[in-house]
């Protein structure tokens, strides 16, 4: 919070931090940073991705006399399929048996992004923690 008078910006008090206080605040920053530094390096291998939702589905063949006609519990699978989106739309590959590793590829990208994520709020967790620490050790613009 603050107020401008004639150029001049005055603080209004908010609070004063002890050194318990900001003792703690540091604890909490470098909790927050170690748990940054093990969220960016478990983004950081080597491996291949492909962009894509991985899943696993199960289908009915079509045959009259089959199992999978009568009872949803007995349908055939589960078969590999990718969700990939090209030229703005979305289109399902079916994957053989033998390009499992395709799939894997496709399912380490989510565990990727899904780190990235909470990269990104732990960032954001710290910027706020260094916000509010900076806000508490305002003071008052005294003039005489």
């Amino acid at each position: 919070m603050f107020l401008a008078i004639n150029n001049i910006i005055i603080y209004k008090v908010i609070m004063t931090m002890s050194r318990d206080e900001i003792s703690k605040h540091r604890k909490h920053l470098r909790e927050l940073l170690g748990k940054i530094e093990k969220q960016a390096f478990f983004c950081a291998h080597t491996d291949d991705l492909i962009q894509g939702v991985a899943s696993e589905v199960f289908r009915r063949c079509g045959k009259k006399g089959c199992k999978c006609a009568d009872d949803d519990t007995k349908r055939h699978g589960p078969y590999l399929v990718v969700q990939l989106y090209e030229n703005k739309k979305q289109r399902q590959v079916a994957l053989r048996s033998e390009e499992k590793n395709l799939w894997q590829m496709v399912k380490n990208y989510q565990i990727q992004i899904n780190s990235l994520l909470d990269l990104k709020k732990t960032c954001t967790e710290l910027c706020n923690a260094v916000g509010e620490i900076i806000k508490m050790r305002l003071k008052k613009l005294e003039r005489s």
